[in-house]
């Protein structure tokens, strides 16, 4: 198994990990690269959603989630929504990038 820090084995789910093992250098080398440039950071998405409230969902490509927000923003009623999503942006982090991996894994399977 190629060497990772301990930040990057966190965010890669256990079931990816162990498929991984059984994995080459190479290959593992191939994942990891486009994790990398797939995940996205937990320090973003909060800035965005504090500083540019619907942007968040943006960033996670979640484009009618986002004009969702800003109409509920609009009447008022959007930042209810917004609070909520100031505990859940982690979360909403780890489970994107949980799918970044699963899906990630997937595609390099298909292609070996």
């Amino acid at each position: 198994m190629i060497e990772m820090n301990d930040d990057l084995k966190r965010q890669i789910p256990e079931p990816v990990l162990l498929k991984m093992e059984k994995m080459d250098e190479w290959t593992q080398e191939t994942f990891v690269a486009e994790f990398k440039k797939k995940k996205k950071s937990p320090l973003v998405a909060f800035i965005l959603l504090l500083l540019l409230p619907p942007f968040h969902y943006f960033y996670f490509g979640k484009v009618w989630l986002n004009l969702l927000l800003w109409l509920t923003l609009c009447v008022g009623i959007g930042f209810i929504w917004w609070f909520v999503d100031l505990f859940r942006v982690f979360g909403m982090v780890r489970e994107y990038n949980r799918t970044v991996a699963i899906n990630t894994l997937r595609d390099i399977q298909i292609l070996n």
